[in-house]
């Protein structure tokens, strides 16, 4: 609106030195503006799709407003991606849950998640994992929701994993001392380990399940159901994954 002003304010300048009729000489310039202003909130009525809206911002509009506008949209998709993550991690928690109960005497189950965590001295990315989700049976520890943990703990199972397949241990045969450690202290006797892997066969991550010392591990007859069971909660953890996307917060340094 300023912009139209300030020709108008021209025209009228260039009429004030000239002795032509001023219906003869205004007739083009006003026609040019009036094209113009009806051009411009055109355009805003189409973008915004709404009249006054459009109308509002075409000839009202300044910068404050703009930049408050733009901070109310930023923030209101902030509380969407606050939302849209809460609930994506309820669903993973009740997915770890039906999991736990359907795996006899087991005492807990968590998480993995892989991610690019920490740059080696070269610039390539040294791959990591977070425990983001854990659950444990009534009167069970469940496993500290620790970030940027060494995949090197995997040693023992990711090469099954990236086949697409579920691996059990007992922790005293884990090859890994760093894992076998941690099992150790937490009084682990097996380990059922099964991939996340989403349609594409992509890894991106593992669910654990753990069965301490003083309870009666899963028999042989028990281990392929409960593998079916891991690789199928597994894929829709998955999916959950894909569409959740990363955390909408910056990631810490």
């Amino acid at each position: 609106m300023v912009e139209l002003l300030a020709v108008i304010r021209t025209v009228l300048t260039l009429l004030a030195g000239m002795r032509l009729p001023a219906r003869q000489v205004l007739m083009q310039p006003v026609i040019t503006v009036a094209l113009l202003a009806i051009l411009h909130a055109g355009m805003n009525v189409i973008r915004e799709s709404s009249l006054t809206e459009g109308l509002r911002i075409a000839y009202f509009d300044n910068e404050t407003s703009r930049a408050r506008r733009t901070r109310e949209s930023e923030n209101a998709l902030l509380q969407a991606e606050l939302r849209h993550f809460v609930e994506s991690n309820r669903l993973i928690g009740q997915l770890l849950e039906t999991l736990l109960q359907r795996m006899p005497d087991a005492a807990r189950v968590r998480l993995d998640v892989i991610h690019n965590g920490v740059v080696g001295l070269n610039g390539t990315g040294l791959l990591r994992y977070d425990i983001t989700h854990a659950v444990a049976a009534p009167g069970r520890a469940t496993d500290a929701l620790v970030q940027n943990q060494p995949i090197a703990d995997w040693t023992d199972t990711l090469p099954t994993l990236l086949s697409g397949q579920c691996v059990a241990r007992s922790a005293d045969a884990m090859r890994n001392q760093q894992a076998r450690a941690r099992l150790s202290a937490m009084a682990v006797g097996m380990v059922l380990a099964c991939p996340v892997a989403d349609v594409q066969g992509r890894l991106l991550g593992a669910i654990l399940a753990t069965w301490d010392l003083s309870d009666p591990p899963p028999s042989a007859a028990q281990i392929a159901p409960l593998m079916q069971l891991g690789q199928q909660i597994g894929a829709q953890i998955a999916a959950v994954l894909d569409l959740r996307g990363p955390p909408p917060w910056p990631a810490p340094r």
